[in-house]
């Protein structure tokens, strides 16, 4: 597969003119804090926030240095424009409004990473897999983490973060605020591991990806996060459905024998039909205040970032707490109404519209092909269990979410580009003029 870069990013990237320096300074730059907001994600907001902050401003900069204003993938740019715009609405009838503007501000970050994300990824293909190995050898060190948290009882970044002695079912979270958001983390990384099926990698890259798949896989189940298991179960079956129908026949066996021989597995997951379980009664009584909010203002909503504001007053009587929806999508409806919520399913459309179609065939261009049929899976897991927790809602795991798109639009772009350059490529070869 050919290396190419952008055709706008003018001039080359090995101009030795002032200006060709300088991009390449910004390129290293981008890299260099992508990697630090990747692994920030793991333990510190404040990490995550300084890398965001500075993807942005080389995406700026570079954007003034070659005075080229155009945004790549459109469909998705115009849907979350369409989105933010609805944003700035909800302004006008949030009685909060300084909260509202605060969350605003939020989301115009993360809009922009996904910009300059997408803008740097589709440069230059190199970086889709120099991102992969970086992220992959992140993940591992996080499962390293979990498995030290589990034996004793700290992480190895955050001392804070401690296993809960009064959990009797020892749940770990790594150096994550919580459990399930350890576990938004692996059903998003779980899957790419599965990268290890491809025949042309070394021994050493197979290797790498068996022990990440093998140790996130333990941590995953050690997590106990029941939205984190759903997700990545159905993520699984669209990475089967995609890759090789014939793996799907595997799937309900193994998840028979997870539950009859791991220890805890089958019990926490039975709970999940059990309605006066603690934690489905509390996410049943949260979804009955968010529905009686969203019957007050369907449309419209509350206004951004005011769910914890008005839910005291709808919640139901005998619900003593105060949280987060625990199904983003319903708290997004609350706040934003239902036109919020449907421009953000269209945003969410868009994407997989885009990456579908045609992956059939995108799936057998080597590496590429099956990094974006794995990368869909662990989108859609994550989707998945949003509709269960708060993936959404946390600043870190959104920020995640918003770099695993853009490489998914990304990676998606790249094939595409493969398969308009194959005609002309096949005529090159045939005159004698292909130069690689």
């Amino acid at each position: 597969m050919l290396t190419r870069k952008d055709p706008s990013a003018l001039p080359p990237q090995d101009d030795p003119s002032l200006i060709g320096k300088a991009l390449r300074v910004v390129n290293y730059l981008t890299e260099f804090f992508l990697y630090l907001l990747a692994f920030g994600v793991t333990f510190a907001n404040s990490v995550v926030e300084v890398g965001a902050g500075f993807i942005i401003f080389c995406f700026i900069l570079k954007r003034i240095i070659l005075k080229d204003f155009k945004f790549k993938a459109r469909p998705t740019v115009f849907a979350l424009f369409l989105y933010f715009a609805w944003l700035l609405c909800s302004l006008f009838y949030s009685d909060y409004r300084q909260d509202s503007f605060e969350r605003i501000l939020r989301w115009l970050r993360y809009i922009f990473v996904f910009l300059a994300l997408v803008d740097y990824f589709v440069e230059d293909e190199k970086r889709i897999k120099r991102f992969f190995w970086a992220f992959i050898s992140i993940a591992v060190f996080t499962f390293i983490n979990g498995i030290f948290q589990e034996l004793t009882g700290f992480s190895i970044l955050r001392h804070d973060r401690t296993v809960n002695p009064l959990d009797i079912m020892h749940r770990i979270s790594a150096s994550f605020v919580h459990p399930n958001d350890f576990g938004a983390y692996i059903i998003t990384a779980l899957p790419l591991t599965f990268v290890f099926m491809l025949r042309s990698l070394k021994n050493w890259q197979r290797a790498l990806l068996i022990a990440a798949c093998i140790l996130g896989f333990y941590c995953l189940l050690k997590t106990s996060s029941r939205g984190a298991w759903v997700g990545f179960f159905v993520g699984i079956v669209i990475f089967a459905s995609f890759y090789n129908k014939k793996i799907t026949i595997a799937i309900p066996i193994a998840l028979i024998l997870v539950l009859l021989f791991v220890p805890g597995v089958r019990s926490r997951a039975m709970s999940l039909f059990s309605p006066e379980h603690n934690t489905v009664w509390e996410r049943t009584q949260l979804w009955q205040g968010t529905i009686a909010m969203i019957k007050e203002h369907p449309i419209k909503g509350f206004g951004l970032n005011t769910y914890s504001k008005y839910f005291p007053i709808y919640k139901p009587a005998d619900y003593p707490d105060l949280r987060y929806a625990h199904n983003c999508f319903l708290q997004m409806w609350a706040e934003i109404g239902l036109v919020g919520l449907l421009i953000f399913i269209g945003i969410i459309g868009t994407v997989f519209i885009t990456v579908i179609r045609g992956l059939n065939k995108k799936k057998n261009k080597g590496f590429e092909g099956l990094l974006i049929t794995a990368s869909l899976a662990g989108y859609t897991a994550y989707l998945v269990q949003s509709a269960l927790d708060t993936n959404l809602y946390s600043l870190a795991l959104t920020f995640h979410f918003w770099v695993l798109t853009a490489y998914l639009i990304s990676v998606n772009k790249i094939l595409e580009e493969d398969f308009s350059d194959e005609p002309s490529l096949i005529k090159k070869s045939q005159g004698g003029r292909l130069h690689a």
